[in-house]
């Protein structure tokens, strides 16, 4: 099924406010906006229906076991990367996955949750894969920014205080998280429809409501677990996703990772090992707005070198799998 483009501005700033806050209810939403709750409730409902918009969970890995995420970057046979980018796209810890502006390129980040997994991933899964011709693979060693914490319309810090509840971001759990029986299979029902009620959750996984909701806050307190909406750029009028490898003096990696993280357009923005320092992925309104974000945001934070490449075709983001893709056999 296609994602309708027929978006309006109602619709685009409820994705906004789904974006600060997946699990809120349609009556603040329509408070925050001033619509009707009926109004709101619909509109919503139909963005989560036709795919617009997905809210799932996002399990912070690096505390709930003890690998990093991986960045990869595979080269394909000609005419073969979207059937590379499905296959990856399939796998349970997959994050985000696409095809580069190359028509051979992948990248993908993967969540593996153990050093084994990991080893097992890059030694014998990925060798697997039909129509390889390069692999290369990055460990995330920070984010500064990663996706569940971007939202396409800059909203008010007001706005934001309201849709959140007032409630601060608690501070981030030291040390690992370990995970009971039924917290793995709550974030499982959660991880394919964020907004699922307590009781919806407690009927899958067999507890209590109020088990569910403790058990939740106390995930989502800790920093474990986040709620994160992917939305269409439609919504919004994006049509350009870019991806930029950016080299910088080990010294200057943390200022510039912040900075980059801060800024409105920047959806994901993280320190890797490999040739370069910092991966960023931008969405912009066209191709002039991708150049004045390097040519005048990125250049003045001094970086030593940039390259980028514009996302093709977006394959997975979160949980939201693009459902139709470029109708391009040479891909």
């Amino acid at each position: 099924m296609a994602i309708s483009t027929d978006f309006d501005e109602l619709d685009s700033r409820i994705a906004a406010a789904l974006q600060a806050n997946g699990r809120a209810s349609w009556g603040l939403i329509a408070k925050v906006i001033d619509a009707p709750v009926r109004t709101i409730a619909r509109r919503g409902q139909r963005l989560l229906d036709v795919g617009a918009v997905r809210v799932s969970t996002y399990l912070d890995t690096t505390m709930v076991g003890d690998a990093r995420p991986l960045v990869i970057q595979i080269g394909t046979r000609p005419g073969r990367a979207v059937a590379v980018a499905q296959a990856l796209a399939t796998r349970p810890d997959a994050s985000s996955v696409s095809v580069l502006e190359s028509g051979a390129d992948v990248i993908c980040q993967l969540m593996p949750r153990t050093p084994e997994e990991s080893a097992r991933l890059v030694v014998e899964e990925l060798p697997e894969l039909d129509h390889l011709v390069s692999v290369r693979v990055g460990t995330v060693l920070k984010f500064f920014r990663s996706g569940f914490d971007w939202t396409a319309i800059p909203l008010p810090p007001a706005v934001l205080a309201q849709l959140r509840n007032g409630e601060e971001p608690a501070p981030r759990a030291s040390g690992r998280v370990a995970l009971s029986a039924d917290d793995d299979r709550l974030v499982a029902v959660l991880a394919e429809d964020g907004r699922a009620t307590a009781s919806d959750v407690a009927e899958r996984i067999g507890v209590t409501p109020p088990t569910v909701k403790r058990r939740l806050d106390a995930l989502l307190g800790a920093g474990v677990l986040h709620v994160r909406t992917e939305i269409s750029p439609a919504l919004h009028g994006l049509r350009v996703e870019a991806l930029t490898w950016l080299q910088v003096s080990p010294d200057r990696v943390e200022a510039v990772g912040e900075a980059l993280g801060r800024h409105p357009s920047v959806r994901f923005c993280a320190a890797c090992t490999g040739a370069t320092q910092l991966l960023v992925d931008c969405v912009v309104e066209d191709e002039h707005a991708l150049y004045r974000f390097l040519t005048e945001d990125v250049a003045a934070l001094g970086v030593t070198a940039a390259q980028t490449s514009v996302v093709l075709a977006p394959v997975r983001r979160g949980p939201m799998l693009v459902a139709e893709l470029p109708d391009v056999a040479d891909l």
